[in-house]
């Protein structure tokens, strides 16, 4: 057990540090505890989710003060924050070599990272079936603003140690698409096949195995909280996700000639000028505009619903310096 965890228990006056939630599946939380495993109903005031640690009120288990939390968009009307998993220090986001390269997922993966307050590092699986891993690491790094990217081979054990290495210590959290490998990641680190997984395909994809989010410690240091697959994430994003994911992009605007520039086709925009000339890419910066588009839509929809409950009039919204459809200066030939 954390002697943090255990500090905040006497503070708060709690009876005890109780342990970690592991699993939280058919509305209740498995708790590990020193003397093992017990099943939990969510306190009133608030759910559980994997990485919570938990204490007792006398006989009532509360979750303590989190001090990360993974997020993205969930409730019925798609514009709440939605715990996804709590006291995490790295996510690590799975890509396959044999998949198709998703930016716009991809960012949205980092932004969530980022937004949560913990390190990002994305893993290029399947090494072993891509001609040159390297290059293909270079080349994602590049498209995500410089994040840290390995190539890694759960087949013939490439870039195993060294990911085991960064872990040791920490609480991890895999998010990717469905078939990335990210089970067999975790069976691999924890040498045991804790999670059942199945045969890739011709093409080297895998096949959707995880259907909820469990944590499970690393004997040779660290824990893991493996998630299921996902096609399409929106992350509950505020200004320093996304402005941590698009160090680059956001540099560049603020250079622009007019403060509220459109950043497409006003004169005197610097974004225009630097995918026109390389420096930035122009896919990337898309990627930016839609995660700007979706905050602003999230919160459009958010305040309908507020207003609509209380009556209050609108109120006006500020201006978002963006471009709802970015366009270049002069076409790329290469697109």
């Amino acid at each position: 057990m954390s002697t943090t965890q255990s500090d905040e228990c006497k503070e708060r006056g709690l009876s005890e540090l109780l342990g970690r939630v592991i699993r939280v599946d058919r509305g209740m939380a498995t708790v590990e505890t020193a003397t093992g495993q017990h099943r939990l109903d969510h306190p009133g005031d608030q759910e559980f989710v994997v990485g919570d640690w938990v204490g007792l009120d006398g006989n009532r288990p509360v979750a303590l003060e989190r001090v990360t939390e993974l997020a993205r968009l969930g409730g019925p009307h798609k514009d709440t924050r939605q715990a996804v998993a709590a006291n995490i220090d790295l996510v690590v986001i799975v890509h396959s070599s044999t998949a198709q390269f998703r930016l716009q997922l991809l960012s949205t993966f980092l932004v969530m990272a980022y937004d949560a307050g913990a390190t990002p590092l994305v893993v290029l699986s399947k090494a072993d079936l891509c001609e040159d891993a390297a290059a293909r690491c270079r080349e994602m790094s590049q498209k995500l603003g410089g994040v840290e990217t390995m190539a890694i081979s759960t087949r013939t054990g490439e870039a195993i140690e060294p990911l085991r290495k960064k872990i040791v210590g920490k609480t991890i959290v895999l998010l990717g698409e469905s078939g990335t490998g990210k089970s067999t990641l975790t069976n691999t680190l924890c040498g045991t096949e804790h999670f059942v997984t199945n045969d890739v395909s011709r093409s080297g994809q895998g096949k959707h195995t995880t259907t909820h989010r469990e944590l499970v410690v690393v004997p040779s240091g660290g824990v893991i909280i493996d998630t299921p697959g996902v096609r399409d994430a929106a992350s509950f994003s505020g200004d320093r996700g996304i402005a941590l994911a698009f160090h680059d992009v956001i540099a560049v605007a603020a250079t622009c000639r007019f403060h509220d520039c459109a950043h497409g086709t006003t004169a005197g925009c610097a974004v225009s000028r630097a995918v026109a000339d390389g420096s930035l890419d122009d896919e990337r910066v898309e990627a930016y505009f839609a995660e700007r588009r979706q905050r602003r839509a999230v919160s459009e929809l958010h305040e309908q619903r507020t207003r609509a409950a209380t009556g209050r009039p609108r109120r006006r919204r500020p201006r978002l310096m963006e471009s709802d459809d970015f366009e270049e200066d002069e076409p790329d030939g290469n697109n």
